[in-house]
């Protein structure tokens, strides 16, 4: 079974600067879901290199992000010093034993994260268990409709070994809703996605990344027509989709 470690603490610098994780309209979209409140205390799940935590941070009273790499953990403590960013806590954690309390949070989040988890009935499991009665959990990942999907899982696997699944949106609401979430929003976002800064951020080599982009180039029907495949300038460039959820623990 892949480690997610060793998959990504060679390339924590690259998540640092990526384009997708640092994307002031897309962490804006975390905010948005979240829903922030001044006095809140928020988890932030497999932050990585903190981008998610450094969104939500002026606007709580504190941010506890976790991750399993050290290697992330210690770029974002070192951008949160750069930044002077003083209400973060970085921890050394897993999604599917989270090292707290039940109900100690105000706000659950993880992003482009549970694509890599092994048991998602785990962590949402976990997640549901720390988050505070009557409060929100949100989760944005990789979701791609099907058939899409069975061309980026091929693609996702080679790209990342620790990758396991993408998600839809409907298999989604199911899982939260079986673990005891009220699904508030749900819905799929698409994007027009770089090819090239995807390989990049896991630092693919050259010869695999041109293999994995002719997988794309060369899907047929639904799934081409859903991916859209296009080369502007030699670079390929083709559709990626995320889901936005916000889901809710309900009170006593």
């Amino acid at each position: 079974m892949p480690d997610v470690r060793d998959s990504f603490k060679n390339v924590a610098a690259n998540y640092s600067k990526s384009t997708f994780h640092t994307s002031s309209v897309l962490l804006q979209e975390v905010i948005d879901l979240a829903r922030p409140k001044p006095g809140d205390l928020v988890l932030d799940v497999a932050t990585g290199t903190g981008n998610t935590a450094f969104a939500l941070a002026p606007h709580v009273r504190r941010v506890i992000g976790l991750d399993l790499t050290r290697e992330m953990l210690n770029e974002a403590r070192r951008l949160a010093a750069e930044r002077n960013v003083n209400n973060t806590d970085w921890v050394i954690g897993d999604a599917e034993h989270l090292p707290f309390q039940d109900e100690t949070f105000d706000i659950y989040v993880v992003r482009a994260a549970p694509h890599h988890f092994h048991d998602i009935d785990r962590f949402l499991a976990e997640a549901h268990r720390v988050l505070k009665p009557d409060r929100d959990a949100s989760f944005v990942d990789c979701a791609p409709p099907l058939p899409a999907r069975d061309v980026l899982h091929e693609v996702e696997m080679r790209r990342d070994p620790s990758h396991v699944l993408s998600l839809t949106v409907d298999e989604w609401m199911a899982r939260l809703e079986r673990a005891g979430f009220q699904v508030e929003m749900a819905q799929a976002r698409e994007l027009d996605w770089n090819y090239e800064e995807w390989m990049h951020n896991m630092a693919v080599a050259p010869e695999l990344a041109a293999e994995l982009a002719h997988v794309i180039d060369a899907s047929s029907g639904e799934a081409r027509t859903q991916l859209h495949p296009e080369w502007r300038d030699g670079k390929l460039w083709h559709a990626y989709w995320h889901a936005l959820i916000r889901a809710h623990k309900p009170g006593r």
